[in-house]
């Protein structure tokens, strides 16, 4: 019986095992940082400190297309998944951009109720037939702001038995295309429209055309009560997963010589949304803009465009320095907890990161 149980412990310990090395070799390629051009002894500072935050679950450094430096804390390890929170949003970009240049959706400035003709109401502001997809791509749909509704709590989005359609009757503030206000359930109208769209759930629409290409999973995705997935939060990925997402977007859409995202998509998608940079500072996040569900914006000088999920999930892509960053961080906290750790780690990219730079 003991002989068993050894044989079934070392079964299993060799199967994490081949799991931890597969998705290594699947993923990326490892380097050391000075064949990178990246200060060792700068770098290892990055991760001292992130260690010592207490927040931060994992932290990840690519170059030139390499791996150079990872780690995990608070129980976390490679290829266990973390929710990514809103970086999801630019997940969904891309689904959308593939499900427009497929023909599935016909124009960005199709009606949003078209698509919802079954949720149109007597007496419904009249301004509301105007919202467009472009619209919610960019967060100008005309709602309030989240943080102003508490995620949807005041008027009872998030706990409502239809989220579509407890959206489209929510009032307007603004007229649509007006000002951007960020609000996550536009995206969810936009996972919805994918769905109608496309006669599949935006999930397995998702792995079809862009998880199953890139060899990547989500390993779980929240759904609504009538089964569409979240569009915008609560997807989980490995941090290696989500940083090949970035190396896809830094390259024009291309994986392993595979076009997966159009790459007029992405650059439309990159593209600033508003005439506007916002000289206001967020820690050292500097000069941002929105585009379609992706920030733009610089950090140390430097131009990047980024993922931003509340607590501290980023995907920072640096396309001049050839440089992707990953953070997870601990999503269960308050507003202003989450500000704390979110600009933490932005002072650990902007203080350690990018001065391990040597040829930058």
């Amino acid at each position: 019986m003991k002989i068993a149980h050894l044989h079934s412990f070392l079964l299993i310990f060799f199967i994490l095992s081949c799991e931890d090395h597969r998705d290594e070799q699947h993923l990326w390629d490892s380097t050391t940082p000075a064949e990178q051009s990246i200060d060792q002894q700068i770098l290892d500072s990055a991760f001292i400190v992130a260690e010592n935050t207490g927040f931060i679950d994992g932290l990840v450094v690519i170059r030139n297309g390499f791996l150079v430096a990872e780690d995990y804390y608070n129980g976390y390890r490679r290829t266990k998944p973390h929710i990514i929170a809103s970086v999801s949003k630019s997940v969904l970009s891309a689904i959308a951009g593939i499900a427009l240049y497929r023909g599935e959706i016909d124009s960005l400035e199709k009606k949003v109720l078209d698509y919802f003709p079954e949720y149109i109401y007597s007496g419904m502001d009249t301004r509301k037939y105007q919202i467009t997809i472009r619209h919610l791509l960019t967060m100008r749909m005309g709602i309030r702001d989240e943080s102003e509704d508490n995620y949807g709590v005041y008027w009872g989005l998030y706990s409502s038995p239809n989220w579509i359609k407890a959206t489209i009757e929510s009032p307007l503030a603004f007229n649509p295309g007006e000002k951007m206000r960020y609000n996550t359930f536009q995206t969810h109208l936009l996972s919805g429209i994918i769905t109608k769209a496309t006669q599949k759930s935006t999930l397995k629409y998702g792995k079809e055309f862009l998880f199953d290409p890139m060899g990547i999973d989500v390993d779980e995705w929240k759904q609504d009560p009538q089964g569409i997935y979240f569009g915008g939060n609560e997807m989980y990925f490995t941090p290696q997963e989500v940083a090949l997402f970035g190396y896809l977007y830094l390259n024009h859409g291309i994986l392993n010589g595979r076009q997966i995202v159009p790459s007029a998509w992405v650059d439309s998608s990159l593209f600033p949304s508003t005439n506007n940079t916002h000289p206001n500072e967020w820690g050292a996040f500097k000069n941002y803009n929105y585009a379609h569900l992706w920030w733009l914006g610089q950090i140390n000088g430097k131009d990047m465009f980024m993922g931003y999920g509340y607590g501290g999930q980023f995907l920072v892509v640096f396309p001049e320095l050839d440089l992707i960053i990953v953070s997870t961080a601990n999503y269960f906290v308050d507003p202003e907890v989450s500000t704390i750790q979110e600009w933490a780690i932005f002072d650990i990219i902007s203080k350690y990161i990018l001065p391990s730079i040597t040829d930058g």
